[in-house]
Order: C-alpha cells, then sequence, then structure tokens
C-alpha cells in the first residue's frame, strides 16, 4: 500500500467533507480506519499524507464525491531527506573519499587495533620486527636478497630451483626465522620448477631499508651491496657466500691448453647489477683468488682458485657443493672413458 498526495488543501477539505458527513466524529473515523484519533487530526491538518488503506475503508463507508490525488510510496521522502543529508554532510565535512581522508582513516584503524587488540580478535594487525643485530648471517641473508630475492612494498621473497636446491629452500626458510623470529611461507609456483620463500610485513621491508636494501628493481636502479658489509672482511666474506649460493654456479667446462684438450672445474657469478658484480670481484681478489671481471659477470677459473673458495668462503647450497665434490669423479670417468 502507498500514500495519497493532494494538492495544498485538498486533503484538509476531504476529511473536513468526511467529518460532516452524517456527523461523523474524529472518533469514529479512526475506529473506521484503524488509527489513532491524533494521526486522523494530524491528517486534517496535512502534517503527514493520507495513507492509501484508510482512503480506500472510508471510500467504501461514505459515498463520496470523486477527488483528485496521485498515488505515491510509502517512503517516498527518503530520497529527498537522504538528498539533504548528503548536502548538509558535505557542507560540514567536505567531500567523502578524498585520499587524504582515507589515509587518516587507515591510521587511525591501524592504531585502534595495535591499542585494543582484543576488540579486533579476528582482525590481524601489522607484524612488528625488530632490527636484528649486525653479523655473518644477516651478512650472508643480505646477499641472498641482492641475489635470488626481491623486496616489494609488502613482501620480501626469495625464488629458488625447487628441484635442484630443496636443501638449500629449507636453510633460507631457517636462515629467515633465525633473524627475524617469524616463519616464512614457503609456496611451489605453479607450471615452473621454482619456490618463493616468502615473508610479508610492512615492517620488515621498512627494516630492510634500513639495513641497505630497498624495493623495486635490483637491475633498474643498479643494487649496491650496504657500506656496513663492504667495510667488514668477514661480513663481506659471508655476502659473498650469499651471493655465490643464489646467482653463482659451479661449472664443469672443455677448453684448449697448450694444444691440448682439457676438462676443468670453474665457478661463476652473474648478475645484470653492475655495483654487485664488482662487489663479487673485489671481494675474491682481496681473498687471494684470481678472478676474471667480463661484462656479464665474474669468473674464477681453475681448480686450485675454486678449491680456495670452497676452502675460505663455503656454501650452504648443497647443488653448488655436490657440483663440486663430484668433480673429480666425473672428470675420472671421462678419461676411462677416452682411454677405452
Amino acid at each position: 500500500m502507498g500514500r495519497l498526495l493532494f494538492a495544498r488543501g485538498q486533503q484538509t477539505k476531504f476529511l473536513l467533507s468526511v467529518l460532516k458527513y452524517q456527523n461523523a466524529t474524529v472518533k469514529k473515523l479512526a475506529v473506521l480506519c484503524g488509527v489513532s484519533e491524533r494521526t486522523i487530526r494530524d491528517w486534517r491538518r496535512e502534517k503527514f499524507t493520507l495513507s492509501e488503506e484508510a482512503f480506500k475503508r472510508i471510500q467504501k463507508r461514505f459515498s463520496l464525491p470523486k477527488t483528485s490525488f496521485r498515488l505515491i510510496d510509502n517512503y517516498w521522502y527518503a530520497k529527498k531527506g537522504a538528498r539533504s543529508g548528503g548536502l548538509r554532510r558535505l557542507e560540514l565535512y567536505g567531500p567523502p573519499g578524498t585520499k587524504e581522508g582515507r589515509q587518516k582513516g587507515g591510521r587511525m584503524s591501524q592504531l585502534r587495533r595495535k591499542q585494543f587488540p582484543e576488540r579486533y580478535p579476528n582482525c590481524p594487525t601489522p607484524r612488528s620486527y625488530s632490527l636484528p643485530k649486525l653479523s655473518n648471517d644477516l651478512a650472508e641473508f643480505i646477499g641472498i636478497i641482492l641475489g635470488d630475492g626481491g623486496i616489494t612494498p609488502y613482501q620480501l621473497k626469495i625464488t629458488l630451483n625447487s628441484q635442484e636446491e630443496k636443501k638449500y629452500i629449507i636453510f633460507v626458510s631457517n636462515l629467515l626465522h633465525k633473524l627475524f623470529h617469524a616463519a616464512p611461507a614457503i609456496y611451489q609456483r605453479k607450471n615452473e620448477h621454482t619456490c618463493n620463500v616468502a615473508l610479508a610485513g610492512i615492517g620488515l621491508v621498512n627494516m630492510l631499508s634500513q639495513l641497505g636494501v630497498s624495493p623495486g628493481s635490483k637491475v633498474l636502479r643498479q643494487a649496491d651491496v650496504p657500506d656496513w658489509i663492504k667495510n667488514n672482511k668477514k661480513y663481506a666474506t659471508a655476502c659473498l657466500r650469499g651471493l655465490m649460493d643464489t646467482d653463482g654456479c659451479v661449472y664443469h667446462h672443455n677448453h684448449i691448453s697448450h694444444g691440448a684438450r682439457c676438462f676443468n672445474l670453474g665457478l661463476t657469478f652473474t648478475n645484470r647489477s653492475r655495483p654487485l658484480a664488482d662487489f663479487v670481484f673485489r671481494t675474491l681478489l682481496s681473498l687471494g683468488l684470481t678472478a676474471k671481471r667480463t661484462i656479464d659477470g665474474v669468473y674464477v677459473y681453475r681448480k686450485e682458485n675454486v678449491d680456495r673458495y670452497f676452502s675460505i668462503v663455503g656454501s650452504h647450497n648443497a647443488h653448488h657443493m655436490h657440483r663440486y665434490m663430484n668433480f673429480a669423479t666425473i672428470k675420472a670417468t671421462r678419461r676411462d672413458t677416452q682411454e677405452a
């Protein structure tokens, strides 16, 4: 049922004509319409519009001349009121949904969740991280990030080979937990032989920035090793290990020496950030190793140099260690095959 909208003064005229009919009273009319006497009086002075149901009861009970009106919805005033309220709110507080307003609201919301976590049991708050002490483990982890890591404004992730580096994935996960006291997520990437070790949190990203590792493309910004690592030989060696374990490679290669074909062991580091390759090259030289700097990376030739690298620097990547330790066996097998 709707409501009747009369022209100004016509609703009063209509009800007065009803009340004059056979000396009808406000009380009798209220009983007929199923409302209070006060409602009848409000209708008579046009404070409110007459209901369609009441009109039909009156029409059925009394024979009245045809009356002109327009039928409207019960809540015809809602749209008008909402618009008026919206305009008033705009006048008082300015336009809603501004960037500044959303930022302020977000900050206040996070503050309340930190102050009163018991009020928000189902709403996680940003994890807080404490800055770890400078150490060999931290320097090595920085090397891992600069090698196979990626940092967004909200997350750190390290992408590794899920088939060849299974043990190294566990090592990186444990190292991350040891340094930041948080368990990272480990997940396989679909249709790829890669795995991500990830830890989220704006606090973590901000802390890594304080340590000298910033979000964004390492190649575009030509990322470099932080000074606190460069200026300490032990930290530099640990960072070199992290870089080599991720962007480095132990390889077996054939080459010609003095007219004879040789099979040898090598070590290479490739990264399109030139400062990182320069750091690897300088650190290798500082350790007494012979290295070659090329446009695309750094190379360590000859087995005795590689032996010295693994003796001084070492590796936590089982895949690299396997290729290094098995070189002698592979070389002996090749020699036996050639002699046969």
